[in-house]
């Protein structure tokens, strides 16, 4: 039975996260002003929450995940999982 993946996806989309406060950090050096900071209170501390809890759910899903597929599988595969 194939495994599921969910941990893949979530650090590809962890290190976008990474890349996108560090730009915006080297943005703010440049545009510091009201519609700046309405920017970052508006969008990108939101956006910084819900990909949080999307990496905390990833984390869980994928645990749940694996145990589902050990318990569903044939005892003879027991002894060749991951």
């Amino acid at each position: 039975m194939k495994r599921s993946d969910f941990l893949t996806p979530a650090a590809r989309l962890e290190d976008a996260m990474r890349k996108l406060e560090h730009s915006w950090v080297a943005t703010k050096e440049l545009w510091d002003d009201p519609v700046s900071q309405k920017v970052e209170e508006e969008f990108l501390i939101p956006i910084h929450a819900q990909i949080r809890c999307l990496l905390d759910a990833a984390t869980k899903l994928s645990s749940v995940m694996r145990t589902a597929e050990h318990e569903c599988s044939h005892p003879r595969e027991h002894r060749f999982s991951l």
